[in-house]
């Protein structure tokens, strides 16, 4: 910290929880000291003073899910050169996120995740590593390939957990394989939120997952039983219990403008939590790429494989929020809720996702919705 205090004035600040029009916050020494109206808040003599002209500043967006982005992949060493990417495009904290790949390749990426997470570099902060695959269902694969697919056992995650030095934090899987609900006790005990994707459960083994301690779904509409009147699967009992988190792609491909706006009219913005699941191929031009032995087309906005299935996004957070406001037509206030303190609520973290004093001066100036302007991580601007 070099000692400067900032101060960003005349700004439309979204605490996320409220919105202060001609806004003023004031920062230093990596945290919020003050905000409020510009007309109410003391400016300290010296401070650097930025006049926002009316532009939105937000918390810095987090993302629970998220595999890389401008050609590298964050499953493994080039982690630490994703973090310093990240912030370009407001993200100041991610849990990166594994790959379906046979177990001695996954346990071997993981020790190289571990390493840069314990030496951590500039850039967004890294919270923890979100495991998806390979403990998933081969009835909704996505673009993995479930001859390595294996259900998830009490014994896998002390390994996994092992390798990656105690860092996973979030870790995705489908509960009705084999006997999976078993080892959700496992998850919890070691500090692992359990999470459901890429899974075919009924409503009756959703429900059962969710009492076990199961408390996010992810990219929800996506890689799950569809919702039908007589079987209505993990779709109805993740909207229905309010104790879960809905994560959700908003890149305008995976899921429709008016399947986002169902979601956060029955979920609330507390229950939604706006991930990008960004492939490493994002941020980079379009053409045919190779992403861990996968062949993925990246075109007209989407990553895709030969046979048309995605591939993760090809966007990143910033953009998310742009389409939930300006396609979804999501208040602004909520959008962001679910992109800041929603995600950070969901792993336990108070320090991060809103702007208060006392919190962390992670925040970002936008241009407009989905072009950051500049951004802060702990007080020092890193855009």
């Amino acid at each position: 910290m070099d000692g400067t205090v900032v101060a960003i004035l005349h700004a439309d600040l979204y605490t996320p929880t409220r919105r202060i029009p001609d806004g003023a916050i004031v920062f230093g020494d990596g945290r919020i000291l003050a905000l409020g109206p510009t007309r109410e808040v003391e400016i300290p003599t010296g401070a650097r003073r930025i006049d926002a002209g009316g532009r939105p500043v937000t918390p810095g967006l987090i993302d629970l899910h998220v595999h890389g982005v401008e050609g590298r992949d964050m499953f493994g060493p080039e982690l630490a050169e994703a973090a310093r990417r990240l912030p370009r495009y407001g993200v100041t904290a991610f849990v990166p996120t594994t790959l379906t790949l046979p177990e001695a390749e996954v346990l071997e990426r993981l020790q190289a995740m571990a390493r840069v997470i314990q030496a951590p570099p500039p850039g967004a902060r890294i919270l923890g590593i979100h495991i998806e695959g390979p403990h998933l269902s081969p009835k909704r694969p996505g673009m993995a390939n479930p001859a390595w697919f294996r259900p998830l056992t009490p014994e896998a995650v002390a390994r996994y957990q092992e390798a990656a030095g105690g860092h996973i934090l979030l870790w995705t899987f489908a509960p009705e394989e084999g006997e999976a609900m078993a080892a959700i006790p496992a998850l919890l005990a070691r500090g692992i939120v359990p999470v459901i994707g890429h899974s075919d459960a009924t409503y009756e083994q959703a429900m059962e997952a969710i009492r076990r301690g199961v408390r996010q779904v992810t990219h929800f509409f996506n890689a799950m039983r569809p919702f039908h009147h007589r079987e209505p699967g993990l779709f109805a009992a993740a909207l229905l219990e309010p104790g879960v988190i809905a994560q959700v792609i908003a890149d305008g491909h995976h899921v429709h403008p008016a399947a986002l706006r169902l979601l956060f009219r029955v979920k609330g913005a507390a229950g939604v939590a706006l991930i990008s699941d960004a492939a490493p191929l994002a941020g980079l031009p379009p053409g045919r790429y190779t992403w861990l032995g996968y062949e993925v087309i990246v075109a007209d906005g989407r990553c895709q494989t030969p046979e048309g299935a995605l591939a993760g996004s090809a966007a990143l957070m910033n953009e998310g929020l742009r389409v939930l406001i300006e396609e979804a037509g999501i208040d602004p206030l909520d959008a962001v809720r679910s992109a800041t303190l929603t995600p950070a609520r969901a792993l336990g973290l108070r320090g991060l996702g809103q702007l208060r004093r006392g919190a962390f001066a992670d925040l970002v100036l936008w241009e407009r919705w989905g072009t950051p302007g500049a951004v802060w991580i702990h007080g020092e601007q890193v855009v």
